[in-house]
């Protein structure tokens, strides 16, 4: 066993997608042994972060994208990186996140993730579930059964969520006509989903205490279990106090920054403005030590 004492997590990233967008940043700071983070609340307080192998206990990547990255793995292998993908795939109409590559190219990425560093260190995520006048149930159906088909040759788990109303995405939910779901759908989409990822040789996890369904195993996303299976590491299980109440993540420290990320998901909750987000991608400098 390796023990954590004095390592940290790192989370690349809540607030962005790194792998997608800035890989060639991360790549950079891991060489140079550290980056610099700003508080999202208080822009002024800046820390150092450490990125030297022997200080980091593991990097979990956020990702809905992973090919600019996956050329880099191998260098992140060889300075003795421990890592594992959260990769989200929805396979919704492009209409709702149209920043993003074509389902397809998202599921042979993920695949070719999948084969390249392990099934068990790349876990699918089908979040957030809408429901709404084009993505009503039927849909959900149809749609989780083609991507775990598929996806199932590429990971172990799928984490599934239904979407947070967040103040600054009610208006756009509204636009979409989305629907709660009720009871008969939630026990319909369970029933169904409980099936298909058993007979694909899947695990099906909630993301915490987030609204899921009723007898789905709440789990973490920064999981100390699966960093011990994985790379038998000793971390503590206490609950990051930086997150939501609803989340049960270990402590990690993010790396990334609201409002940057370009895929233009509608119910985003990191970026506001995407015409903003845009033009930080146009200006920014791989070299900088800060996102």
């Amino acid at each position: 066993m390796l023990f954590g004492k004095n390592r940290h997590v790192i989370s690349a990233s809540r607030r962005t997608d790194i792998p997608a967008f800035y890989a060639e940043w991360f790549m950079d700071k891991i060489r140079k042994g550290f980056c610099k983070v700003a508080n999202p609340y208080n822009p002024s307080q800046v820390k150092e972060v450490s990125l030297c192998p022997d200080e980091v206990a593991a990097v979990v990547f956020w990702t809905r994208y992973a090919k600019p990255l996956r050329p880099f793995l191998a260098e992140l292998d060889e300075r003795g990186f421990n890592y594992y993908f959260l990769y989200t795939i929805t396979g919704y109409p492009s209409s709702y996140e149209s920043g993003l590559p074509s389902s397809e190219e998202c599921i042979e990425d993920f695949l070719a993730l999948g084969e390249c560093i392990g099934a068990e260190k790349v876990i699918w995520r089908y979040d957030p579930v809408i429901l709404s006048s084009r993505m009503h149930m039927s849909f959900h159906m149809k749609n989780f059964e083609r991507l775990a088909l598929r996806l199932s040759a590429g990971t172990k788990k799928v984490i599934v969520t239904f979407v947070k109303k967040y103040r600054h995405i009610e208006e756009k939910l509204e636009e979409m006509e989305y629907v709660p779901p009720s009871s008969h759908e939630r026990q319909v989409l369970e029933k169904h989903f409980r099936s298909l990822t058993s007979d694909a040789g899947m695990q099906i996890q909630r993301c915490g205490k987030r609204d899921s369904f009723a007898n789905v195993s709440e789990g973490k996303c920064v999981d100390e279990k699966l960093m011990r299976e994985l790379f038998g590491l000793e971390l503590s299980s206490g609950k990051d106090p930086g997150q939501p109440e609803e989340c049960r993540c270990i402590r990690s420290i993010d790396i990334g920054r609201y409002g940057s990320c370009l895929h233009r998901c509608v119910y985003c909750y990191a970026s506001r403005n995407f015409f903003r987000a845009a033009r930080r991608y146009q200006e920014h400098d791989y070299s900088a030590e800060m996102l």
